[in-house]
């Protein structure tokens, strides 16, 4: 039974009929009642369904930086489900059943804010380093922007990240990684974000390295 929440105009949760109410970041949120389900589970929707788990667990793995870097293309869903929703084209390789990530078109970080010049990384055992050009007043460019970098190891399906790395004007940042990692496999991501605002550069991506 549904009980309404804020009177009669208000929302209101549970069940009527046919319609289901609920809230969702502090909205209510009104949908139907599917009459019945019919799961085929047809080879197409098995791959949609492999394609979806790979970027769901990538995404939940690096969520910390995807909560910054999509927050501001979250537009009524999460920041990971717009992460997903924006990989699914471009974001798998392989044909079924094998798919994999395709770790360099992979966009962990979408928006208008620029990145700056020459950005690279470079791991020495497990100390990773970054460095790039500071291009601070040319186009949007700010200096007081934050550099932003998530290391995910796709051996453990763990990630590292900081999301205020350093300063635009810094030129560098770096971090040391578990020295459980030695021997393993890390994709490396890079962004910048404004300091004052959710809007954040396109990511980076800087490679892949062994440990």
């Amino acid at each position: 039974m549904g009980k309404i929440k804020q009177g009669v105009l208000g929302g209101f949760s549970g069940k009527v009929g046919p319609v289901i109410g609920s809230s969702w970041k502090g909205k209510a949120v009104i949908k139907g009642r599917a009459l019945s389900y019919n799961d085929a589970n047809s080879e197409a929707q098995q791959q949609t369904r492999a394609k979806l788990k790979l970027l769901s667990q990538f995404t939940s793995a690096t969520y910390g930086f995807v909560s910054v870097g999509f927050k501001s293309q979250a537009t009524d869903i999460t920041e990971q489900n717009a992460s997903i929703r924006y990989n699914f084209a471009d974001g798998i390789t392989g044909t079924w059943p094998n798919y994999q990530l395709n770790y360099s078109k992979l966009l962990l970080a979408r928006g208008k804010v620029d990145n700056p010049y020459n950005t690279t990384a470079q791991v020495q055992g497990t100390d990773l380093s970054f460095s790039w050009t500071d291009n601070s007043g040319i186009g949007n460019a700010l200096e007081t922007d934050k550099a932003m970098f998530v290391v995910y190891n796709s051996d453990k399906k763990q990630s590292i990240y900081d999301t205020e790395a350093s300063d635009r004007s810094t030129r560098q940042a770096s971090v040391s990684l578990p020295s459980s990692w030695t021997g393993d496999t890390v994709e490396v991501y890079f962004a910048m974000r404004r300091n004052d605002s959710d809007e954040t550069s396109n990511s980076l991506y800087l490679g892949n390295f062994t440990l």
